[in-house]
């Protein structure tokens, strides 16, 4: 299943009276995040042998438990009494499950000063406790975790639209001129020839274009790289275009991408909402939910202050405490009926409960 991400909080009592002997390791209480995975946290208060400087203090975070390979993205943050980041370490990692050689590769071995810690002034231990907060994403396999439409169309059609052969009608976008055939054009994307041809088109990048014709034509969808760099671009063209398929490869390629961030994921919940990416928007509002409080504080999130509506929604999310189904669950089920997976989530599960109604009768 498509993972959600997970906040966990750790505590190390008494930190002022740890042991600070180099080398010297504190293991933390094992922690189970949402998803079911287990964690637990090794604190070296004295430093390690082999840090090019004293005074420091080593932080790792290791799995417990795992049978196959997990691939995450992670932060540490030390926050002060008024929950302000007072150090933050993140990354990339692929744990290997317990017992491989790789599993202590993540963490930093100058994590943070301990002067810095013991410093009343900054007001990082709390009741003599030094607490650390870890966000963990764990990167699922597209294959057997997210819905994907099935692709139908041969790569030879790709060879057709880049040689132009026989082509019979012609897009401009941006200065560029795009020869296509209209009836491959129409067959999959009738919109797209609605009152555009040999017209300048207006409102989206060559680039994009370029994506959105190759879709049509191959519906393979752009690499993870193109994604990241035009995700809402290209998003944004899908609907244009009804291109449902292609909306959600971007957003199971997105998702698996891990991009949501404290400073970002207000937008994102923003955007999913306005085009109606549920996918985008599930993940969104679960990684906002991680840290509500300091993450409308910041200023990256004034936007959705100021959107009373999806505030509304969050506010009924978080008093839900079944959920119901997830956008992956329903857009699977609506897929093996061969339903629209086109839609909001409320859209989504109407929609399925309908079709079961149906059934039934």
């Amino acid at each position: 299943m498509l993972t959600k991400p997970a906040l966990l909080r750790f505590k190390f009592d008494g930190f002022a009276d740890l042991p600070t002997e180099v080398d010297r390791e504190v293991e933390s209480e094992v922690q189970t995040d949402c998803n079911g995975n287990k964690w637990y946290l090794m604190l070296y208060p004295g430093g390690q042998s082999d840090s090019s400087e004293q005074g420091w203090i080593s932080l790792y975070l290791y799995p417990k438990e795992i049978k196959e390979p997990l691939d995450i993205a992670y932060s540490m943050a030390v926050k002060d009494s008024k929950g302000n980041v007072v150090k933050n370490d993140d990354g990339d990692c692929i744990l290997q499950p317990v017992g491989d050689e790789d599993i202590d590769n993540i963490g930093n071995r100058q994590f943070m000063k301990r002067a810095e810690i013991l410093d009343s002034s900054n007001n990082t231990l709390r009741d003599g406790a030094l607490s650390i907060e870890v966000t963990i994403q764990v990167k699922p396999s597209l294959q057997d975790d997210l819905y994907e439409c099935e692709h139908s169309l041969f790569s030879k059609m790709e060879h057709l639209l880049e040689s132009g052969e026989r082509s019979d009608a012609t897009f401009k976008v941006g200065g560029e001129i795009f020869n296509v055939h209209s009836l491959i054009v129409h067959s999959n994307a009738p919109s797209i020839l609605a009152n555009q041809l040999n017209q300048n088109i207006q409102g989206i990048l060559p680039e994009v274009f370029r994506h959105i014709l190759r879709f049509v034509y191959t519906e393979f969808c752009p690499c993870t790289s193109e994604v990241l760099k035009y995700g809402k671009e290209l998003i944004d063209a899908a609907n244009r275009y009804e291109l449902v398929e292609l909306k959600v490869d971007v957003e199971n390629v997105l998702l698996s991408e891990r991009i949501m961030k404290r400073e970002n994921v207000s937008d994102w919940i923003l955007f999913a909402d306005a085009q109606c990416c549920p996918l985008l928007k599930e993940y969104a509002i679960s990684y906002f939910l991680l840290d509500p409080k300091r993450i409308l504080k910041s200023e990256h999130s004034k936007r959705l202050r100021e959107s009373g509506e999806v505030l509304s929604e969050i506010m009924m999310l978080m008093a839900d405490e079944e959920g119901g189904m997830t956008v992956t669950e329903l857009r699977k089920e609506l897929g093996k009926r061969d339903l629209d997976v086109d839609g909001s989530k409320e859209t989504l599960a109407a929609r399925l409960e309908i079709a079961k109604r149906q059934r039934t009768e």
